[in-house]
């Protein structure tokens, strides 16, 4: 039996969840969850005698720009691996900064991608003695050389396959449906994470855990999509899979009847893309789901941007879907983000008209500030600083009410990124491990 002492935080708690329940499925680790690294060190100065020990985190590269939690990191991955205890690490920043994961911050193992079959590939190999290096999707460090190799690409996952969330242990989230994404843009970590080519739950199966959900007191259904209308579509470039879309309403609707339950699609933890967003299938859908609100991903108002960050669509897809939501029921929020790398104030600008523009027509705007992440075509460039003019009409729009977002804690978050990268904390391309090789880029 292996001691797993899993560190759990809440802001990667999806992820987490789904690889919970793929470990405890497996049957071959005794789980310790740990809320702290204080509580991790007592775990892992416990372990029963002749049990194998492994340390668990995943991570998000926004989580490293808090420096408290940076040394707290670092110095107890050191002690745990003192203490004779595997050490190892997943999510988007150990798949998008292998060596940095290995060579900086110190763990034993980084698991590339998905990390559902190779965490149980990893733990099964472990506890029956075999060689964990010939697992695929690892990246792992030699403790005596440091010298860092890759074990190549795992498979991607087939969704029906893996639990979304431990129900076993009481704990449920919202429930993933799509895994993937055609369009590859230059900032975002979706396609180079999960491939180009989309994967959905089973409607039977998406059923089942709002089933089982409702039955655990979670009534507010909410769904995990980097676009909720790609649902059905094997690309997300695809027209909408009105079919699709229809039988899993349907099949929701059915049970929320019986549980007092409520759907929530295209509101957060998801959103819609403009093109998809067409009067036809916002009028369906508006006829099953709660929310009144509909998250589009606009992302620019400039033209030059969205092809330059290969968004896939223009401002007139934008205004189009702002249009249909107003006339199907919705209260459109409509994504924005400055500060791109090579934005010029005319960008800045053009944004700021369109959003003014929306506002106007009853929209709310959610801005963001660009967050340069490892594992990017965009990589760690430099965001662009936002002008007087533009900062102070964005925050105009904010005191006003019409537009809302974290866009400042974002823009200190950014800077702090590129002064890690600076300093040699985070590498995107080291050692011969560029990102894009040990990535899903063809899913």
């Amino acid at each position: 039996m292996i001691n797993l002492i899993l560190q759990y935080d809440k802001r990667v708690r999806y992820s987490l969840n789904a690889i919970l329940a793929s470990i405890d499925k497996l049957g071959v680790s005794r789980v310790l969850l740990s809320k702290s690294f204080d509580e991790s060190l007592r775990h892992a100065s416990s372990p029963p005698r002749g049990e194998k020990c492994v340390y668990a985190t995943s991570l998000l590269t926004t989580m490293l720009a808090d420096d408290s939690y940076l040394i707290n990191l670092v110095e107890t991955v050191k002690r745990i691996r003192e203490k004779g205890c595997l050490t190892i690490v997943g999510g988007p920043h150990a798949s998008g900064d292998p060596y940095g994961s290995l060579s900086v911050l110190g763990f034993d193992f980084a698991f590339i991608g998905e990390g559902e079959k190779t965490i149980a590939d990893f733990l099964s190999a472990l506890e029956n003695n075999l060689d964990v290096h010939s697992v695929k999707g690892l990246a792992y460090r030699d403790r005596e050389t440091g010298e860092v190799s890759f074990t190549g690409r795992g498979k991607s996952v087939n969704l029906d396959d893996y639990d979304p969330f431990p129900y076993w242990r009481g704990i449920v989230n919202p429930i993933e449906i799509t895994r993937g994404c055609s369009f590859g843009c230059f900032y975002c970590q979706v396609s180079y994470l999960h491939g180009f080519t989309l994967r959905h739950r089973s409607v039977e199966k998406i059923v089942n855990y709002a089933e089982i959900s409702m039955k655990l007191g979670l009534k507010d259904l909410r769904f995990i999509s980097p676009d909720s209308l790609s649902y059905g579509s094997p690309y997300s470039t695809n027209p909408v899979n009105m079919e699709k879309i229809v039988f899993l309403m349907e099949s929701l609707h059915a049970k929320t009847v019986q549980y007092g339950g409520r759907i929530f699609f295209g509101s957060f933890p998801s959103e819609v893309r403009p093109e998809h967003a067409q009067e036809d299938v916002l009028r369906i859908i508006r006829k099953y789901v709660a929310n009144k609100e509909l998250i589009i991903g606009g992302q620019s108002g400039s033209e030059r941007m969205l092809k330059l960050v290969k968004r896939g669509h223009g401002v007139g897809e934008i205004e189009s879907a702002v249009d249909s939501a107003l006339r199907t029921g919705f209260t459109p929020s409509v994504d924005f983000i400055v500060g791109f790398p090579g934005e010029t104030e005319e960008d800045m600008l053009s944004t700021l008209k369109l959003a003014e523009k929306l506002v106007g027509k009853g929209a709310k705007i959610h801005l963001h500030y660009y967050i340069p992440l490892p594992g990017t075509p965009l990589g760690l460039k430099n965001p662009s600083p936002l002008p007087v003019k533009v900062r102070k009409e964005w925050s105009r729009l904010v005191g006003a009410g019409k537009a809302y977002g974290s866009w400042l804690t974002q823009e200190t978050l950014s800077k702090k990124i590129i002064e890690l990268y600076e300093k040699g904390f985070v590498y995107p391309r080291k050692a011969g491990l560029a990102s894009a090789q040990l990535l899903h880029p063809s899913g």
